[in-house]
């Protein structure tokens, strides 16, 4: 396998969808990310699931969290009940606003993947 192969299996592995070609500008951005930092074995997938996401939310970011969030979802690497309980926890460190829009988001993909929380009836 050539690297942009691997580049690509990488995206994938992460994101749980193809990447754009490999000659668009965006996937040679991002290849560092997703194939040098999301293999590097001192953090699981779902400790840098969670960073990547309070990233995200913290850096004012909230309109790519659906983003990160349904293959984080879809994956298995976090339950809903664990990113609602994330959702609290940005409240506090990262404020309301961002916590409003991590709820959203969740709320949304979790609806999307037609995904329950544990208090649901």
């Amino acid at each position: 396998m050539n690297n942009k192969e691997a580049d690509r299996v990488a995206w994938n592995n992460i994101m749980l969808f193809d990447p754009p070609d490999s000659d668009d500008p965006y996937i040679q951005f991002t290849k560092r990310v997703f194939t040098d930092m999301w293999s590097r074995p001192k953090l699981g997938v779902k400790e840098r699931r969670i960073t990547t996401l309070t990233c995200i939310v913290a850096g004012g970011n909230a309109a790519i969290l659906p983003f990160h969030m349904k293959p984080a979802l879809e994956s298995g690497d976090l339950t809903p009940d664990e990113l609602l309980e994330w959702v609290v926890h940005v409240a506090h460190y990262a404020g309301w606003p961002a916590s409003a829009q991590a709820y959203t988001a969740l709320r949304t993909v979790a609806a999307e993947l037609g995904l329950e929380f544990e208090d649901d009836d």
